[in-house]
Parts: structure tokens; sequence; C-alpha cells
């Protein structure tokens, strides 16, 4: 199994946050609201939802750009410009999964749009780490279980899975 990061992906992950942009511009328009009492609503909806989401955005997709990850049973191979690197699954010592509470308890309504985003990392034996964001594929948290079911997997709640 092949992951990248492609734009199509970056505008899955980005969905919500695109989606409260929208209707937040369209509630404006529908009540004509103007330009000064507007900013009463953009400006706390800003702060509060989208630039909050924009930052773990663009912090998991500059930790992520460049890489290509090739999943498969006995390894993961790590291509980036510097070369090929190859962990095989007998180095794995754990699977970390950083995500928020309601991800977690698997809670279909979430109260900030970054509670969606959350990453793995795979921790080798020699101290070695693997970083797989879910801007890469958004069942990170069930592929990598499905392909290495005996390495221990450890779901950590952080509320803002910054990395």
């Amino acid at each position: 199994m092949k992951l990248e990061l492609t734009f199509l992906k970056h505008v899955k992950a980005s969905l919500l946050l695109i989606m409260i942009f929208l209707v937040i511009i369209f509630i404006i328009y529908y009540i004509g609201l103007n330009a000064k009492n507007s900013l009463y609503i953009i400006l706390p909806m800003f702060i509060l939802l989208i630039l909050p989401t924009l930052y773990v955005h663009l912090n998991y997709y500059n930790e992520g750009k460049g890489f290509v990850y090739e999943l498969n049973k006995d390894e993961i191979k790590v291509i980036n410009d510097n070369g090929v690197i190859i962990f095989h699954k007998e180095n794995f010592k754990k699977i970390e999964i950083y995500m928020s509470g309601t991800r977690l308890a698997g809670l279909v309504i979430r109260n900030f749009p970054f509670e969606d985003y959350y990453y793995a990392k795979i921790i080798m034996n020699d101290g070695k780490e693997i970083i797989i964001s879910c801007l890469f594929s958004k069942k990170i948290d069930k592929i990598l279980p499905s392909l290495y079911g005996e390495i221990p997997l450890v779901k950590i709640k952080d509320f803002y899975p910054i990395i």
C-alpha cells in the first residue's frame, strides 16, 4: 500500500474546515450584515475554529512533505529526496496513535474541526521513528493494526495533536 500526500487528500482532510467557512459566509450574506458587524462573527469563528485547524494541517503537511510510505506486511519503505529507508517489522517496538478524545471515543460529532486530525508514530527498537499523519490516509488508525497486529498498539488521547 502506497501512501503519499496529494492535493485531493488535502481537500478531504480540510473538508469540514471549508464547510464551516462557507456556512459562516452564507449566514453573513443571508442576514445581510455590514462589514463592521460581520467582523463580530467572522473574527471569533476564525480564531476558535479555522486558525487552530489550519495550524494543525500545516504542521502535518510540513512534517510529511516529500515523503512517500510503502506499507506491506513485513516492512515499511520510507521514500524521500534522500533515498529509501526500509524498516522491517521485527524492529518495530510499538505503534502510538495520537488523537483527540472525541475521535478516540468514536463520536461522530466533534467540538472543533481540528479534532479530526491525528497521526501515528511507529517507534523502532533503536529509537528511530516513523510518523504518518491522517493527511496520508484518513484510515491510518485502521491500516496499521491490520498490517502489524502483533506490534503493541497504544492510543494516546491528545486534545491538540501536534507532531
